[in-house]
């Protein structure tokens, strides 16, 4: 009676297409964004390191000259760095790696007609396109409202610029490389630290 109970339980998940029913452990992973979240906090107190290393990505943006991490532009020269790279420079990338991954290379007519093929770095490349292409919209519902809200506040923006960073610097390149640590524990930090800036905006902190 078991043995047919399993087996009835193994049909129907099966028909609903679960075929590794442990692969539901990863949903334990979902808290890990709340816990993070102190530690995103203590990262990115103002005149830390983090405000020193968004300040010298802000800087990166022509024509800001010295523009503080107090100013209330800042959040803006962010979100220019970030938008490029996410919507500029990677997609080209993505383009590149699906050229690469086909022998006729990129059909411009049809250019994603062919995505289930890539295999490899190719598809790496169009992977961690689209990763960031999925995380822009939290980043930019954040940005919004810390702009609105509190554009001159250090910390706000500290916590803009450790997403930017961790998204950019160490999630990209992990995900292209095939590292699953880094990319992992990038994304896990960057998504605690939007939550973060939401959180502080509400509470007015």
């Amino acid at each position: 009676m078991a043995d047919d109970k399993k087996r009835q339980a193994k049909r129907v998940a099966a028909e609903n297409g679960v075929v590794n029913p442990k692969g539901a452990m990863l949903m334990a992973a979902a808290p890990m964004y709340l816990a993070i979240i102190p530690v995103t906090s203590f990262l990115t107190k103002p005149n830390s390191i983090m405000q020193s290393l968004t300040h010298a990505l802000i800087k990166l943006v022509p024509g800001v000259g010295t523009l503080s991490i107090t100013s209330g532009r800042a959040i803006p020269a962010l979100s220019a760095i970030y938008l490029f790279w996410t919507f500029g420079a990677s997609g080209a990338i993505s383009a590149a790696g699906q050229a690469m991954g086909l022998e006729e290379g990129l059909d411009n007519e049809h250019p994603r007609k062919h995505l289930h093929e890539l295999n490899g770095l190719p598809l790496r490349l169009r992977s961690a396109h689209y990763a960031l292409m999925e995380n822009f919209p939290a980043f930019a519902l954040a940005a919004a409202l810390a702009q609105v809200v509190a554009p001159t506040d250090a910390q706000i923006v500290n916590l803009l610029g450790f997403h930017v960073m961790a998204k950019l610097l160490v999630h990209y390149p992990a995900y292209v490389g095939n590292i699953a640590l880094p990319r992992t524990v990038a994304h896990l930090s960057a998504t605690a630290a939007l939550i973060n800036v939401c959180w502080m905006l509400a509470a007015g902190n």
